[in-house]
């Protein structure tokens, strides 16, 4: 990448635009809930989300593709059909206390490897949007579509109120639910709404950049936060602005090196993870 690349880059500024608030919004809000998603040990419940919200998605495909159902096809919007199957997985994991005498992780792993095989048995099925699919699960190329720009902020304030009327509730009922039992808090409902939120943010973030990204945006930027710091309060800001910097460069490199957008911002924000470590093991080595 040279000086003329980023000159172009500049130019190009009516293209990147959408796609760079889009991501620096999506980067932000998926590394605020992710702190939640990270030490609560439920990682792959945002794996699992992502993919349930791809399979929505396909599914809304497949069903138009019918001919029986072009009529119906034409009415089913793919983005209210992978954010209802999303909120409903949600609720599912947040609901069910037992599954079936299978463990959290197996049911989380279940409905995981179901939702993929799913989305690439449908994407076999059907030629005509598969590409469509692809974008979903990668990521699409360096635009997005322009409703996008005021569907993911607008999901994303009224999640940030929620966790701002309710934060020092999620926190507790999260890392203490025990204690908050004993003081009648309202365990089950919170974590219900908190797992909603989560739930509803992956569906429409994944919707605009695909479910290998918003799943690296949901997981690294806290990790590293964690690395870098051990007050919880600078945890999520880190996170969030680990995220937003994982997307925006994300979104850089992709314009400028014709890599894919998805898989570009899954790498910066593995690479602030490495960054994260090293400050971690210098630190040590400092401190012994």
């Amino acid at each position: 990448m040279d000086i003329s690349s980023f000159g172009e880059f500049i130019k190009s500024y009516f293209l990147w635009r959408d796609p760079m608030i889009v991501g620096a919004v999506s980067g932000a809000i998926c590394g605020f809930l992710g702190v939640y998603v990270v030490l609560r040990r439920i990682v792959f419940v945002g794996a699992m989300l992502s993919q349930v919200s791809s399979f929505g998605v396909a599914l809304a495909f497949y069903i138009g593709g019918f001919s029986a159902f072009s009529s119906l096809g034409s009415m089913i919007d793919p983005f209210a059909i992978s954010l209802i199957m999303t909120a409903l997985a949600a609720l599912f994991f947040a609901l069910k206390k037992d599954f079936f005498r299978i463990s959290q992780e197996g049911a989380i792993g279940f409905g995981y490897l179901l939702a993929s095989g799913a989305v690439v048995i449908i994407g076999n099925l059907i030629t005509h949007e598969a590409h469509d699919i692809a974008d979903i699960l990668f990521g699409s190329a360096v635009v997005v579509d322009p409703k996008e720009v005021y569907i993911v902020p607008a999901v994303a304030f009224f999640s940030i109120l929620i966790h701002c009327i309710f934060f020092k509730d999620f926190i507790f009922v999260s890392f203490d639910p025990e204690t908050a039992q004993l003081f009648k808090y309202p365990v089950r409902i919170l974590n219900t709404v908190l797992l909603l939120t989560v739930g509803i943010v992956i569906a429409v973030t994944t919707r605009a950049l695909g479910a290998l990204p918003v799943f690296g945006l949901t997981v690294l930027p806290p990790l590293t936060a964690l690395f870098l710091t051990e007050s919880l309060n600078r945890v999520f800001i880190l996170s969030v602005l680990i995220g937003v910097l994982s997307a925006g460069l994300g979104y850089f490199f992709s314009f400028i090196l014709s890599l894919p957008t998805g898989a570009s911002i899954t790498t910066c924000a593995a690479l602030f993870f490495l960054i994260g470590i090293c400050w971690r093991e210098i630190k040590l080595l400092v401190l012994t």
